[in-house]
């Protein structure tokens, strides 16, 4: 049951990360610094076979522009013949993710050794994300220009979530004479990078036993360090 889950997880991430407009360099407002100039705002519009890129002005929505208006380039130049140099766009907001904790390293605890254990959990996390595209034009040997887009995302928050752990008399120091999973709450603090439509992180964490048992676990309030899988949800 645990591996039927992990994989329709990973389907589901799959698609998510695919089709989400964060992992694109889709239509919107960004920032941006080209050519020198100071860091500004433009629009961004994906045509058939070119970016138009928009200049526009802070509190443009009290203004209605006109669009006919407004300062504008089209990339690529067609009348380019050598590459165009990069151009760097970002945004900035808040980040809600659905992440995974595949693996968690806990510390030894008296004559525990230390543990790496890969436990089925699940947790939400909220953090604030920048995500930066640069924009390439290349001339490629037949005389065409190809065009390059390399995404990167860089995000910092906090994790919260449910997962589950072995109790056994191991982690108890021989205080309990059964085996069972114990049902833990998790929370921590994460920092998430995305490359294009991968996403990965690493989060420092400490886990809460959600039983009468608590008392006896040793790793109850300790903490540990995880590597997070996260599914984007907006």
């Amino acid at each position: 049951m645990r591996y039927f889950l992990l994989l329709f997880v990973a389907l589901t991430g799959c698609r998510t990360l695919k089709d989400s407009p964060k992992y694109k360099f889709s239509d919107g407002i960004y920032h941006t610094r080209t050519d020198g100039e100071e860091k500004g705002l433009v629009y961004v519009e994906n045509t058939e076979d070119s970016v138009v890129i928009y200049s526009i002005k802070k509190g443009w929505q009290a203004k209605n522009p006109d669009r006919s208006a407004l300062v504008r380039k089209s990339l690529p130049h067609t009348s380019s013949r050598k590459d165009i140099q990069t151009n760097r766009y970002w945004q900035n907001g808040f980040d809600i993710d659905i992440v995974t904790v595949p693996f968690k390293f806990r510390p030894s605890r008296t004559s525990f050794p230390r543990q790496l254990s890969n436990h089925l959990n699940g947790a939400l996390y909220l953090g604030y994300r920048n995500d930066t595209y640069e924009l390439a034009y290349k001339k490629n040997p037949i005389g065409n220009t190809d065009q390059s887009i390399t995404h990167l995302g860089f995000s910092a928050g906090i994790i919260t979530g449910l997962g589950t752990t072995p109790m056994n008399s191991w982690v108890t120091n021989n205080q309990l004479s059964i085996e069972y999973d114990g049902f833990v709450w998790s929370k921590g603090a994460a920092v998430i990078v995305g490359v294009d439509k991968i996403t990965f992180g690493i989060m420092a964490g400490i886990d809460h036993l959600l039983d009468e048992n608590r008392a006896l676990w040793l790793y109850q309030g300790k903490p540990y360090a995880g590597f997070v899988v996260g599914l984007n949800l907006n």
